[in-house]
């Protein structure tokens, strides 16, 4: 049983599949993740072409102890069954979890995150205290490679979260963030086609 309630994802097709929850965990594991996030874990900055983030990787990181039920194995077999349910897809045992935080003055440009052999869908948590659109950080998804495509723009509150297929079609990208610190618990899933 995951920690991660999906009883109010809505999904859809456009601009490219993906689904949203707006309350996706607890108030009390959203406090345990963001108190870990602001004061002990071990965030490195970033910078590539197209964005400048502090991030880091799971798969060398010491869990607090009231976080451990999230990534547990149980845990993410369940969330792996249930993005491949909303997306329709089987997907791979294999996740990789980071962590991204976006700070004053950054964002990331518009992308797609296809690659080939890369991951096939993604799963995003965001994490933050009391986020507006005064912050800026908006999710914004587009029907092409364009500004001009905007489709939809998601204001990234707090427990929210944001499924999604990684294709050629599936652009996206975070507005400037103005205030605040905006943090993302990322899990990324490989489609198994055998």
């Amino acid at each position: 049983m995951t920690p991660l309630d999906f009883s109010s994802a809505v999904s859809r097709s456009r601009p490219f599949p993906c689904f949203t929850v707006p309350q996706v965990m607890s108030e009390e594991l959203e406090e345990a993740l963001l108190a870990w996030f602001e004061t002990e874990a071990p965030w490195r900055l970033t910078v590539m072409d197209f964005y400048e983030q502090y991030e880091f990787d799971f798969r060398h990181v010491n869990l607090p102890v009231d976080l451990k039920p999230l990534f547990s194995e149980e845990s993410l077999n369940e969330l792996r069954r249930l993005l491949g349910a909303l997306l329709g897809a089987t997907l791979k045992p294999e996740i990789e979890i980071t962590a991204h935080k976006l700070t004053r003055s950054q964002k990331i440009r518009i992308h797609n995150d296809a690659r080939p052999d890369g991951e096939t869908h993604r799963f995003l948590i965001q994490l933050n205290r009391g986020w507006n659109e005064a912050n800026g950080g908006m999710l914004m998804l587009f029907r092409g490679p364009d500004v001009e495509s905007l489709d939809d723009v998601i204001v990234p509150t707090s427990r929210s979260a944001f499924g999604f297929e990684i294709s050629a079609a599936s652009y996206h990208a975070v507005s400037q963030v103005y205030q605040s610190d905006r943090y993302t618990l990322v899990f990324s899933f490989y489609a198994d086609r055998s």
